[in-house]
């Protein structure tokens, strides 16, 4: 089981260390100290974005496959919870790290490009893991704008070849690959029941992957741009009798929602980084023993320090909460503000002897089969969950001094009921009464004896409905004639999320007498049977209820796909567009992708043209070998393959390579429109420039430093134009550029009784504005808008009826917002931003 993935890393690391020599592994994220004393600057292991096309991290996927699946599973089932776990990495906002496919594999493949293999038991797995994952690095440190890190070369996730055991649709194996991914990507075990948790006190679901940690490990591996505006962070360090205590671990704890936490490092000094505005309680507790000699506490992977040395962690301590409380009664609460560090959290600790406590699951029985994560529904009648870990039960019953507690409100504890489980003594059960006016989501619980205390985060999650359950698919069609599916069942709602395996079917309408709703289910392979699940916006899934027998939907047979791809061949180090087409096809937009089983050669964007027709731009390496590689297209569940599909040729040395990423020279974004203006950059530029766009000659403006500046023919239509570009006599391989909507522009600004700004009426953090824009379209709830360099959503965006085809947009000034004369408002849709308009920002009143 994953909870022992930490078991199998130490014989990850030999394998890894076979397979490609000099790896090195360290913990969460993975460290390499830079110096050997204080002060300690650690280097973690990450991929370089900056090194990889468009700054994508493209995984593969091995064509060969498990050897043995669960009854009606299949490859192509698998490879859509692949895909859906990937993307719930690819998708968090605040990290700068983009994931996606690139293929399945071409066998032999040398690779020169930072990629993720994800093998079927290539590579042998220890006894009783399912799965790991882990990175291989270069050994040689390089820095960026934030910081020194040791770039990753190449990561593996390996998946059993046995998967009879567990079917893909379980969330089981989902979180599994999630888990396996973070690991591949250059995250650790923590202790914060988040996906990077190990199985034993994960707290997450298929409906919500991520905790707030998952997303504060990965944005400050990979930061967004935006990351340091909109979290705080507290710091301090964690002695004992004055000596820092290493791999403490430190957790912040909003009482009623998030758990965010960090290690410390040699010194004992840590930075939890991530987190919310708001109030916290913070505790440092003690790593619980891991399974593995060969690694640290938790089994973790030590840090290591520029020697190669493992630096060892510290004393096993008595858990404390800020202010120096053994229990959280006494503790305080820190105050979190956007942007800004709160320090000087420290604690001196108390050595103890090994813990008693630690390694906590909860259960909940939402029907007759129990679940985890627990789930507890307020208006229901099962108001209990059972509990399993280290120091619970002492001789079938529980441990004596035993005291279970819930953090914040919501929920108490009915501790004069607290027993072993009937039905099972070696589980403990808790009963529960609920405040009716309290919140929903995420609790925290505290187990103590006398002499040791153990805090479960995500312990429970309130609810006030049981979960979704599924009784019927009927195919039928939409009154625009769509294939469509209706789902009943009961507990479902407009927000339920519909999932066809591991791809969403959009939900379209929802019939008001019975709940049912009509889906458009994803385009499917013929005869491919897909098990449909429910997820609600609660955290809840239909397989809570539903998980002995899910309905399943089967597509109609059907003949097979083929591609054709066409140019056959591409030199190395080229950029160039590929129209693929396809035979049995159904092509679709935010469907359809294509990859060529390389980290070399990848697709960096595919636009549909038709059910039949696609066109691609392509990237290949430099360094890229010359070689035949295979063609992966895959829409929804329909997948066609091509053997031998493109071959690879030595470089051209002297032909011109247009980059395809072509940006608006006057907003710096990758969103360009007719009529306007657009740069990007050419290698081995010569004299005399031309340049077309779907065959209507472009104006050249600008020729310098390798970068091309054209004003964008008026004329042309929105989508893929195929740009195609001269220089010294040769014509570079034709690319494709997407033409956008004219970005949004901002008319006025005013205050809400409709005055405009002014250096003597400024805005003020708190403040209210109104922003009329145009250039929405249909839109308008797309709409964000940046102020001084901190993003706002607005709370309304309604249609104008003073300004035609414009709306009106209110949105509230943030605090953090930087005073000053001139502070730039952009109103945006993605990437096409609006010219920015000046406003005055004075200081709150």
């Amino acid at each position: 089981m994953t909870a022992r993935r930490c078991a199998g890393m130490a014989g990850f690391r030999v394998l890894l260390l076979l397979l490609c020599a000099g790896a090195a592994f360290s913990y969460y994220p993975f460290v390499h100290y830079t110096t050997g004393t204080a002060p300690f600057q650690a280097a973690p292991e990450r991929f370089d974005l900056k090194a990889l096309p468009g700054g994508t991290l493209y995984y593969f996927v091995s064509g060969k496959g498990p050897e043995k699946l669960a009854a009606g599973d299949s490859f192509t089932s698998v490879l859509s919870q692949i895909r859906q776990a990937a993307k719930v990495w690819n998708d968090v906002e605040t990290s700068a790290l983009r994931f996606e496919f690139g293929g399945l594999s071409a066998p032999g493949a040398v690779q020169t490009t930072p990629g993720v293999d994800v093998l079927f038991g290539e590579v042998e797995l220890p006894p009783g893991l399912i799965a790991l994952g882990g990175p291989t690095s270069r050994s040689t440190l390089i820095s960026d704008e934030s910081g020194a890190f040791v770039p990753i070369t190449r990561s593996i996730l390996v998946l059993g070849k046995d998967l009879s055991q567990r079917p893909s649709h379980s969330s089981a194996f989902f979180l599994t690959v999630v888990h396996e991914l973070g690991h591949a990507l250059g995250l650790q075990h923590t202790l914060t029941s988040g996906a990077m948790s190990t199985e034993v006190t994960r707290s997450t679901t298929r409906s919500r992957p991520l905790s707030a940690d998952d997303i504060a490990g990965i944005s400050l591996l990979y930061p967004g741009a935006t990351q340091a505006r909109r979290a705080g962070s507290i710091s301090g360090r964690v002695s004992l009798n004055g000596v820092g205590v290493h791999l403490a671990s430190v957790v912040a704890l909003e009482p009623a929602g998030a758990a965010v936490s960090a290690l410390t490092d040699p010194e004992g000094r840590f930075h939890i980084t991530g987190l919310a505005p708001g109030q916290y309680y913070v505790y440092a507790h003690a790593l619980p023993p891991g399974g593995q000699p060969e690694m640290g506490p938790a089994d973790i992977v030590l840090p290591v320090f520029p020697d190669g040395s493992q630096v060892p962690a510290g004393p096993v301590f008595e858990t404390m909460f800020y202010p120096g409380a053994s229990g959280i009664q006494q503790a305080g609460v820190l105050t979190v503000s956007a942007g800004r560090d709160t320090p000087d959290c420290n604690f001196e600790v108390r050595a103890r002897e090994p813990l008693k406590l630690y390694g906590v699951t909860t259960y909940s029985f939402p029907g007759p089969v129990a679940v985890k994560p627990a789930f507890l529904n307020v208006n229901g009648t099962r108001k209990f969950l059972v509990a399993y870990g280290r120091g619970l039960i002492t001789g079938g019953a529980p441990s004596p001094g035993l005291n279970v507690s819930v953090v914040g409100g919501s929920a108490n504890v009915f501790q004069d009921t607290v027993a072993a489980y009937a039905p099972a003594p070696s589980f403990l059960k808790v009963d529960f009464g609920f405040s009716p006016f309290g919140g929903e989501g995420p609790r925290h619980m505290v187990f103590s004896l006398s002499d040791d205390l153990y805090v479960l985060p995500a312990a429970l999650h309130l609810v006030r409905s049981q979960p979704p359950s599924l009784s019927q698919l009927v195919a039928g069609t939409t009154a625009d004639g769509r294939p469509a599916v209706v789902v009943s069942g009961s507990n479902l709602v407009k927000s339920t999320r519909i999932m066809f395996d591991g791809l969403a079917a959009p939900v379209v309408a929802q019939d008001p007498a019975t709940g049912a709703l009509t889906v458009i289910p994803p385009l499917g392979a013929a005869g491919h049977k897909a098990v449909v699940t429910a997820l609600d916006s609660d955290g809840q899934e239909s397989l809570f209820l539903d998980g002995a027998n899910p309905p399943v939907y089967t597509y109609e047979a059907g003949a097979p796909p083929s591609v054709f791809l066409s140019p056959a061949s591409l030199a190395a180090g080229s950029e160039a567009m590929i129209e693929i087409t396809g035979v049995n096809t159904s092509f679709a937009g935010g469907q359809t992708i294509a990859g060529f089983g390389s980290s070399d050669v990848v697709v960096r964007r595919v636009w549909v043209l038709g059910p039949d027709r696609l066109l691609a731009n392509v990237h290949v390496s430099d360094l890229a070998k010359p070689r035949t590689l295979p063609l992966t297209v895959i829409t929804g569940f329909q997948m066609a393959l091509r053997d031998s599909a493109l071959e690879i040729r030595p470089a051209e040395t002297d032909a011109p390579v247009v980059n395809p990423v072509a940006v608006n020279p006057e907003t710096g974004q990758p969103s360009i429109y007719a009529g306007g203006k657009a740069t990007f950059f050419v290698q081995r530029l010569s004299s005399g420039v031309a340049v077309t766009l779907d065959d209507l000659p472009a104006q050249v403006l600008a020729v310098e430093e390798g970068r091309v500046t054209i004003a964008l023919p008026a004329g042309l239509d929105l989508g893929p134009a195929v740009l195609r570009l001269w220089t010294g006599g040769r014509a570079a391989a034709p690319v494709v550029i997407a033409i956008d909507p004219a970005p949004p522009v901002i008319r006025a600004v005013t205050d809400l009784a409709g005055a405009p700004l002014s250096s003597d009426k400024p805005a003020h953090p708190g403040d209210s504005l109104l922003v009329s824009v145009t250039g929405l379209g249909d839109e308008a709830e797309l709409l964000s808008l940046t102020l001084g360099g901190v993003a706002h959503t607005p709370t309304s965006v309604l249609p104008s009826t003073a300004l035609e085809g414009g709306h009106i947009a209110r949105f509230t000034v943030a605090a953090e917002v930087p005073v000053g004369d001139s502070v730039p408002l952009i109103a945006a849709i993605g990437h096409r931003h609006s010219q920015p308009v000046p406003l005055p920002v004075r200081a709150a009143h």
